[in-house]
């Protein structure tokens, strides 16, 4: 019989599963990923992974926060930066920010994302929550005043622009002019 793990051993499965899945995840997109293929890609049996998350549901989830986290580690890096204008720094970070292979994943796969979060829509509610909370953290760290900059808004304009993005009904020709026009009233929002 097989020992237990440890709670260190757990997360660090757990880890792997989502470090080594998350790369075929972004190319696959959330519905045609295997817990077969994520499992064999970090080198473990397929009943492994549902010891560690209890659905693919919950697994596709996940990477979706760790995607959110690494993008809100750039900006809070961008954010503690020394070099250059913090205004100036933002908008190079949100013009480069939908070009990310992880941002393109997100208005690739848009509808079959939605579909996920609403089989899940405990899960929904809490991503909304953290991204406003960390979104205000951010800018609490850039000396923003929380109470005339909402974290609410900022957060529509994101999603604004992610939508538009994985839009079929955009002038392609100009889209690009575009998110930069709402990117542009973002950072006056922000910094007005």
């Amino acid at each position: 019989m097989p020992r237990a793990l440890t709670e260190q051993e757990k997360v660090r499965y757990s880890m792997k599963l989502l470090e080594k899945g998350k790369p075929l995840v972004l190319s696959q997109g959330v519905k045609k990923i295997s817990v077969d293929e994520i499992a064999k890609a970090a080198g473990m049996a397929k009943g492994s992974f549902y010891h560690h998350f209890e659905s693919k549901e919950i697994y596709l989830y996940e990477v979706m926060t760790v995607i959110h986290s690494q993008v809100f580690e750039q900006a809070e890096r961008i954010i503690k930066a020394d070099e250059g204008d913090l205004q100036t720094n933002m908008r190079s970070f949100l013009l480069n920010l939908f070009h990310m292979p992880e941002m393109i994943f997100f208005t690739r796969y848009y509808h079959d994302i939605e579909e996920l979060l609403s089989s899940i829509e405990s899960h929904k509610e809490q991503s909304n929550n953290r991204v406003q909370g960390i979104l205000e953290n951010l800018l609490i760290m850039a000396g923003i005043n929380v109470k005339k900059v909402k974290s609410g808004v900022v957060s529509n304009y994101l999603h604004a622009m992610y939508l538009l993005i994985g839009s079929d009904m955009v002038v392609a020709d100009d889209l690009s002019k575009t998110i930069e026009c709402i990117m542009e009233s973002l950072i006056s929002y922000i910094f007005s």
